[in-house]
């Protein structure tokens, strides 16, 4: 069963944010973004996910073959936009209420397995023991 979502982050800077997410995500898989149509695509595995940059928001639309590829997709995009628009305070809504628990308890387990490797580096780096 194929699993989709939509959702948008709210910008007036909507193509900038577009491309610089398929920028940074095109180093480790299939990701562009065309700038002056305003669309892009990004493809981890079979899971893709179509941007579209409009005037007040870069709307996206993901689909996966499963619920766990969606979240996947969903957590690389999330992230990645929001730390690239922290100072805007960009933020993104997803369409469907219904999976967002289980989406929320996935995202915030990566969190923390981010921050505890983002620590052991740091404790690596100044000569601590992990």
């Amino acid at each position: 069963m194929t699993s989709t979502i939509t959702g948008r982050a709210a910008t007036d800077r909507a193509a900038r944010y577009g491309k610089q997410l398929c920028s940074h995500l095109s180093r480790k898989i299939d990701a562009m973004f065309d700038a002056e149509a305003g669309t892009g695509t990004i493809r981890r595995g079979e899971a893709v996910a179509t941007l579209t940059a409009t005037g007040t928001a870069l709307e996206f639309s993901l689909t996966a073959p499963t619920q766990d590829e969606l979240f996947t997709l969903m957590f690389v995009a999330q992230s990645h936009l929001e730390r690239f628009g922290d100072k805007d305070e960009l933020a993104c809504a997803w369409d469907d209420e219904s999976v967002l628990p289980a989406y929320e308890a996935l995202r915030a387990e990566r969190e923390a397995e981010r921050a505890a490797r983002k620590a052991a580096e740091a404790q690596t780096a100044a000569g601590t023991p992990a």
